[in-house]
């Protein structure tokens, strides 16, 4: 792919979007933020909003860290985290913010109940207001919403759709511990509930009708993922770092999760505007 000498052919603002947690959107995120800087490095630049102020899962697995471990109260924007409050007043307006920079990318990633949220993100602003505000500031608008095989899950993804609009949409299906015939609800082919009405194959059409592309999340190794958060290691550095409680096998492992990371963004790297690119997970 052709690249000028600092950034791409496009600008790009991803929106992490639930209603629930448990779903994988931070681990997406915090993945793809990963694939992205490490892809980008002399080429695009990436920013990262964390706006879930009460768990920070973004700030804790990409932030900025001194000597000791300890977060730095000041992040470098583009190699750490920007902090937000999605419930706060006021606290989207580092979303606004990021949006407003020269990173080729933004990722903003959003706490449980952030679909509901984006119907008034201020006094006057709501979701549509957010997407025109990235739209005039020359990025497209991509929403990243996560779900499992569940009928609440599911209907997650049409919330979205609702509320965005007229954006790009890319699912990110829920793998851990489930195969792809667990989706039945996804399915295109409707069902009869108990009481008679037919019920099911809505969203996925809606979906579709959107233009949306579906990506599915590896399963996460758990010991090597558990091990690498407990010892303060980014996925960059759990994927390269052998010493201490740290093994081979850990570093193997998460390698290889990452690598199967990139495989799913390829699928969807026309929406990213990075066809033809030389990718790298770490």
């Amino acid at each position: 792919m052709q690249m000028t000498t600092r950034g791409i052919r496009r600008r790009i603002a991803v929106i992490g979007a639930k209603d629930k947690g448990g779903a994988g959107l931070s681990t997406t995120e915090t993945a793809l933020a990963t694939v992205l800087r490490a892809t980008g490095e002399g080429h695009f630049r990436v920013q990262i909003v964390d706006a879930d102020k009460a768990n920070g899962s973004l700030t804790q697995r990409l932030g900025e860290r001194d000597d000791s471990g300890k977060l730095l109260a000041e992040q470098d924007p583009y190699k750490g985290i920007i902090k937000a409050d999605l419930f706060d007043r006021d606290g989207a307006r580092p979303i606004f913010h990021a949006i407003e920079s020269d990173a080729e990318f933004v990722i903003i990633d959003t706490p449980s109940g952030s679909l509901d949220r984006f119907g008034s993100l201020s006094e006057s602003l709501t979701a549509r207001d957010l997407v025109d505000h990235i739209r005039h500031n020359d990025r497209e608008p991509i929403v990243l919403v996560p779900f499992g095989p569940t009928v609440a899950a599911i209907r997650g993804v049409g919330k979205a759709i609702d509320t965005f609009g007229e954006v790009s949409y890319v699912g990110a299906r829920y793998m851990a511990g489930v195969r792809d015939d667990d989706y039945r609800l996804w399915s295109s082919d409707p069902l009869t509930n108990f009481y008679g009405r037919t019920v099911g194959g809505n969203v996925r059409r809606k979906f579709e009708e959107a233009g949306g592309q579906v990506i599915d999340m590896p399963p996460a190794p758990m010991r090597p993922f558990a091990l690498a958060e407990a010892l303060s290691l980014t996925f960059a550095q759990s994927a390269t770092h052998v010493g201490g409680d740290y093994e081979q096998y850990d570093r193997l492992n998460m390698a290889s999760w990452l690598n199967k990371w990139v495989r799913e963004f390829q699928k969807i790297e026309d929406l990213l505007g990075l066809e033809g690119i030389e990718w790298r997970p770490f």
